[in-house]
């Protein structure tokens, strides 16, 4: 028997998920996460970097929000970054079993999110990069949050690039990969040591 230990918090929230599905269908679970997690961030402090190194540095030292949120993130250079843990992870394994397809509900959930619409490509997000239930909260939060730093008095973007589900199979963007500009394969190189791959950009590159 598994001794892994199973947060209340995290059943809870895919039960949820499971009845928002049922009574209101996928396409709503995705406007509610979507906004649910933008609504997460704003409680979060802003916050003004003075250059791009101390940004960085402020991610390895967990002194930054979304450092908080998700650990200590890689920095590949060109605001490429992979996080090597996925903060659900655990929760992931332990509800879905590792090696284990989505159940219909979480699989539609998912399917949805990585559908491009004008409030998901805004905090751009999914396109692909979407693997589990909990990418689609984790993922527009930690957008949101970039909206809320600035680095040398620029705006900050942040761009889901992909993810890697606990079975190790990979969901790109090539939409947001092409659009900042990266090899896919790096992408991909990337995804073999880290659950997830973002990058920053900020207001003048885009």
């Amino acid at each position: 028997m598994s001794e892994q230990r199973v947060e209340a918090g995290h059943v809870s929230f895919l039960e949820i998920l499971t009845a928002l599905h049922h009574t209101a269908g996928p396409e709503f679970v995705k406007g509610a996460l979507i906004k649910t997690g933008i609504s997460a961030a704003r409680t979060t402090p802003e916050r003004e970097f003075a250059t791009i190194e101390e940004f960085i540095q402020s991610i390895d030292k967990l002194d930054n929000p979304i450092a908080q949120l998700e650990g200590a993130a890689r920095h590949y250079g060109n605001g490429l970054f992979g996080l090597p843990e996925c903060p659900f992870a655990a929760a992931i394994a332990s509800q879905l079993g590792a090696g284990s397809a989505l159940p219909d509900p979480y699989r539609d959930i998912a399917d949805e999110m990585n559908k491009p619409t004008a409030l998901s490509d805004q905090i751009r997000v999914g396109r692909g990069t979407v693997v589990s239930p909990f990418c689609a909260l984790h993922q527009p939060i930690r957008s949101a949050m970039g909206e809320r730093i600035r680095v040398a008095g620029r705006a900050l973007s942040i761009y889901q690039l992909g993810c890697r589900s606990v079975d190790g199979k990979s969901g790109l963007a090539d939409h947001w990969i092409q659009h900042t500009g990266f090899d896919r394969r790096l992408i991909e190189q990337v995804l073999v040591e880290n659950m997830c791959c973002y990058c920053i950009r900020f207001e003048r590159d885009n």
